[in-house]
């Protein structure tokens, strides 16, 4: 059995949703939550605790460099935009260690996808686009629709988080 160390950036009504879907697969070991809102954070944590896959304490700075370190394995990634997702990216680039992966679940184009695929792909560290759908309810019951795309090996590395989170999972090859 699988036991994975996963952070969610992006605590809003989708990415809260998915994070506390993670919360209660027998997959996943730990869940972090991350977002700019320190409510979001405290309320996701409280939850993580409860169910007892919260990290040890939590961070009072709310900075990715505290939610993310070597011992993360995925990051994923519900933010509202491409420039979001940019400057997260552009951090976990030094965070993130070698065969970790990143999962982008926000709008992105397809041209922003490449180039930070080819970025992290420099480093070793694997990345996966998995637009979504779904609304914030079926992502609360881990019910949301996911468009998988990356290498197999990416995908098949992240299958329990997909598990976890959608009902449906098409792989777009």
């Amino acid at each position: 059995e699988t036991t994975m160390k996963v952070t969610v950036i992006g605590l809003g009504a989708m990415g809260g949703g998915m994070a506390r879907s993670l919360i209660r697969s027998n997959t996943i070991s730990e869940v972090s939550g991350f977002d700019l809102s320190t409510q979001l954070v405290q309320s996701f944590y409280d939850e993580a605790h409860a169910a007892g896959k919260s990290t040890p304490s939590l961070s009072s700075e709310l900075t990715v460099e505290n939610f993310v370190d070597e011992t993360t394995e995925v990051v994923l990634i519900v933010l509202v935009n491409e420039a979001q997702c940019q400057s997260v990216c552009d951090k976990l680039l030094s965070i993130m260690r070698e065969g970790s992966c990143v999962v982008v679940s926000s709008t992105v184009s397809a041209a922003w996808s490449k180039s930070a695929e080819a970025k992290f792909s420099e480093r070793n560290i694997q990345f996966c686009d998995c637009p979504i759908s779904g609304g914030s309810v079926r992502a609360l019951n881990g019910e949301i629709t996911i468009m998988a795309s990356g290498e197999p090996k990416s995908l098949e590395y992240i299958d329990p988080i997909l598990q976890a989170m959608g009902k449906e999972i098409h792989v777009i090859q």
